[in-house]
């Protein structure tokens, strides 16, 4: 399992990637499908491979956290579900 640093304040947590990518689909807003965010945009922002990225957010989709669907030119978004949503707020309480 990879794990990603964050800082909050003065505190360091680790995050597991998969976490990490719901955190930056909530960062960048992306919590309906017309703020949804591209795979390859996400990857970028993350640092990794696109295939891996699509290939948690399935999973997180199959739990109920995201959606996604292809836009017009054939790419797919991701979007935070309001599951998804809590999901990211309860990694910090």
């Amino acid at each position: 399992m990879s794990v990603v640093r964050i800082a909050g304040g003065n505190m360091r947590e680790e995050l597991p990637l998969s976490e990490k990518i719901l955190q930056t689909l909530h960062n960048l807003c992306a919590t309906a499908p017309d703020l949804a965010r591209r795979s390859e945009e996400l990857a970028q922002v993350l640092q990794i491979d696109v295939n891996e990225l699509e290939r948690i957010l399935e999973g997180y989709k199959s739990e109920g956290f995201a959606q996604s669907f292809v836009d017009s030119e054939g790419k797919k978004r991701f979007y935070l579900t309001g599951s998804g949503i809590i999901k990211v707020c309860a990694l910090f309480t």
